[in-house]
């Protein structure tokens, strides 16, 4: 395999980083049956490479009640649809504002209250493959009365170079 050179590598994954894909997946307090998540996708720096995006997808499925002050936890596919391995450098998770069973937004519960927890250290992924990892997240101990039965909207993120 030719060496791109560090100048071309560190374009290569800056390319990655701004296609990087962005994955929408809800977290609840009381955990309803998540709908499929959205795929959100950008293009930024205008750089071209040979490598696609790599995805992520939540994987979760099950519903799980969290409680004031309670940590949960959600399963995240990443895959690589390249030929080459790759390495995610970094995997997050913002919450959106929280929306009640009709989808509308409730001002009196701030998305603050839900915290992911940043994947911990980098994960190789190789040719083609995926690996799972699991995302920690956390419930405020002061969660307002507000929030109760809300669904929190998830965007992913996450930084991935050629290994």
């Amino acid at each position: 395999m030719r060496s791109l050179g560090p100048r071309a590598e560190v374009a290569v994954a800056m390319t990655i980083l701004g296609v990087g894909a962005a994955v929408v997946a809800a977290m609840h307090l009381t955990w309803p049956e998540p709908e499929l998540p959205a795929m959100a996708y950008s293009v930024s720096g205008g750089e071209v490479s040979d490598l696609k995006p790599f995805e992520i997808n939540d994987i979760s499925g099950a519903a799980v009640e969290l409680t004031p002050g309670s940590e949960g936890a959600r399963l995240v596919r990443l895959s690589n649809p390249n030929s080459v391995d790759i390495v995610v450098l970094t995997l997050q998770a913002e919450p959106g504002q929280p929306l009640d069973e009709a989808q509308n937004k409730v001002p009196g519960c701030p998305p603050a209250v839900l915290t992911v927890v940043p994947m911990a250290e980098p994960v190789t992924i190789p040719p083609s493959g995926s690996v799972e990892v699991e995302m920690v997240v956390q419930i405020a101990h002061d969660v307002p009365s507000a929030c109760t039965d809300l669904v929190f909207p998830l965007t992913y993120s996450g930084r991935a170079a050629r290994a």
